[in-house]
C-alpha cells in the first residue's frame, strides 16, 4: 500500500469557468466526473487509468490515512467513484436486496491521474501524477472543447407530446403509508427505534444526463456534494447536502443530516421533540460508527443541532468529529460509516433488514455515497441522498424519510414528496 503521495505537476489555466462548464467539456470522455473536495474547490476529470468494480473497491481503497494535510490537486491519481447500495453486503449479512435491472453495480471506482480543480471563483488548476506532457493535452482537451454552460435542455415536462408525465412509483401512497404503519409496529415491540423508508420514483428522460444535471442542480440550488460520475449502465446525477464522511490529516468528520422541515420551519423543527429525538439517534449511531476506527476517546460532537436550508426544505444537521487511530486506512474508515446512519436507522443493521423486507425495489446509487480518495488516504464521501439515475430512456430518484414511534403515515408522504421537489423541478412539473 502506498505511504507517500506520487509527485504532482500542476499549472493555472488563463482563464475561468463553473465546474459544470469544464465537465461539459468533459463529458464525451470516458468515465467522466465531477465530485466536491469538500467546503470550495470541485474536482473534474476523466478517461481514467485504472477502473475496479464490486467488492473490489474495498482493497483499491485500502490506502493508509497520513497525517499531513493535503491540498485540492492532491487528488490527482486519487480514486472516485459510487458505493452503491448493493455494496453494503460485504459489510453486513444481509437478505439480498431486489433485483436492480438496468441499475448500476454494486461500487465503481477509478484512479484518475489529471484532474482539473475548479475554485468557487472559477479559477482552474490542472494536476496530475502522468507528467508535464498529461498536463499539455488535458488543457488543449479543455481549450479546443469549447464548453458550454448550460448545455441544451428540453423544454417543458418529459413525456408524451402533450404535456403529460407519466411517473411511476415503487411504493404508491397507501403502500408508502402502510411501509410507516408496518415500522412503528417494530418499533413499538423494541424491534428497532428508526427506519429510513424511501421510495423510488421513475419518469422518462431521453435528453442527455448533462442536460438533466443542469436542471436537478438548479433546482435544488447550493449543494456541497453535487456530483457527476458516468458508467457504462447509465449516469449518476446527484445534488447532495450531506456529507457521509471527510479525514483530513487524521481527522474523520461526519455531518448527519436528519430532521425536515416546510420552508419557514425551523423555528417549529428546532424545538421538536420527535426530530430532536430523531436526530440525537442518529448522531449518536454515527459517534458510535466513527469510534470504531478513533483513539480511545477521540469522538467528540462540536456542532449540534444546526440549521441547514435549502430551496425547498429545512434540516437539522450536527457535526460529528474522530480522531483516527494509528493504522486506519481510508477503506477502515468508509466501511465503519456505510451505508450513513441518516439513510439507514438504529440499531444500523437491523434497520437495515427492514428496508430490504418494504422496499420493493433496490436503491442502487441513492444512500450510498459518491467517493474521493487522495492517494494518500484524504477522503470526502457525501451520502447520495438528492440522487438520479439516468439510463438513456428514463430517470430515477429516491425520496424518503425516517419513521419513528411519533410518526405520523400521512405526513411521512408528505415529507418524503418534499424532497423530491429538485428531481419535480427537474422534470418541469414542480
Amino acid at each position: 500500500m502506498p505511504t507517500s503521495s506520487p509527485a504532482v505537476v500542476h499549472r493555472r489555466l488563463p482563464f475561468v469557468a463553473a465546474p459544470e462548464a469544464v465537465l461539459s467539456a468533459l463529458v464525451d470522455r470516458e468515465h467522466p466526473v465531477m465530485a466536491p473536495t469538500g467546503r470550495g474547490p470541485v474536482i473534474v476529470a476523466a478517461d481514467p487509468s485504472v477502473e475496479v468494480s464490486g467488492p473490489a473497491v474495498w482493497d483499491a481503497l485500502d490506502i493508509p490515512c497520513s497525517h499531513h494535510p493535503s491540498h485540492p490537486t492532491h487528488f490527482a491519481g486519487g480514486w472516485m467513484g459510487l458505493l452503491g447500495d448493493g455494496i453494503a453486503d460485504t459489510i453486513e449479512a444481509l437478505p439480498p436486496a431486489p433485483p436492480d435491472p438496468g441499475g448500476p453495480p454494486a461500487a465503481f471506482v477509478a484512479r484518475y491521474p489529471t484532474i482539473a480543480v475548479v475554485s468557487a471563483a472559477g479559477d482552474i488548476t490542472i494536476a496530475s501524477t502522468a507528467g508535464e506532457h498529461a498536463l499539455d493535452r488535458f488543457e488543449r482537451h479543455l481549450a479546443s472543447a469549447a464548453p458550454s454552460w448550460p448545455p441544451p435542455q428540453p423544454a417543458g415536462p418529459a413525456g408524451p407530446a402533450d404535456g403529460t408525465l407519466v411517473m411511476e412509483s415503487s411504493l404508491p401512497a397507501d403502500d408508502y403509508r402502510s411501509a410507516v404503519s408496518c415500522i412503528r409496529d417494530l418499533i413499538r415491540r423494541g424491534d428497532c427505534y428508526q427506519v429510513n423508508l424511501t421510495q423510488r420514483l421513475t419518469a422518462p428522460w431521453e435528453g442527455s444526463a448533462l442536460a438533466f444535471a443542469a436542471r436537478l442542480w438548479a433546482a435544488a440550488g447550493a449543494s456541497s456534494h453535487r456530483a457527476f460520475l458516468r458508467l457504462d449502465q447509465g449516469t449518476v446525477v446527484s445534488a447532495s447536502p450531506e456529507l457521509l464522511v471527510r479525514v483530513r490529516a487524521r481527522v474523520a468528520e461526519s455531518e448527519p443530516i436528519k430532521g425536515t422541515a416546510p420552508i419557514g420551519g425551523w423555528a417549529r423543527l428546532r424545538t421538536s421533540v420527535k426530530d430532536r429525538s430523531e436526530h440525537v439517534m442518529i448522531v449518536d449511531l454515527v459517534r458510535n460508527d466513527l469510534g470504531r476506527v478513533a483513539v480511545p476517546g477521540g469522538v467528540r460532537v462540536p456542532r449540534l443541532f444546526a440549521r441547514l436550508e435549502t430551496p425547498y426544505v429545512e434540516h437539522m444537521v450536527s457535526t460529528v468529529e474522530a480522531r483516527l487511530a494509528d493504522g486506519t486506512t481510508a477503506t477502515d474508515v468508509l466501511r465503519a460509516v456505510f451505508p450513513g446512519g441518516s439513510v439507514t436507522g438504529t440499531p444500523k443493521v437491523r434497520s437495515l433488514e427492514v428496508i430490504r423486507e418494504l422496499e420493493p425495489v433496490s436503491r442502487g446509487p441513492a444512500y450510498g455515497s459518491i467517493v474521493a480518495v487522495t492517494p494518500t488516504g484524504d477522503v470526502e464521501a457525501s451520502v447520495a441522498i438528492r440522487t438520479a439515475w439516468l439510463t438513456g430512456t428514463e430517470v430515477r430518484y429516491w425520496c424518503g424519510g425516517a419513521v419513528v414511534w411519533d410518526s405520523d403515515p400521512r405526513s411521512e408522504l408528505r415529507e418524503a414528496i418534499a424532497k423530491a421537489t429538485p428531481f419535480l423541478r427537474a422534470l418541469g412539473v414542480g
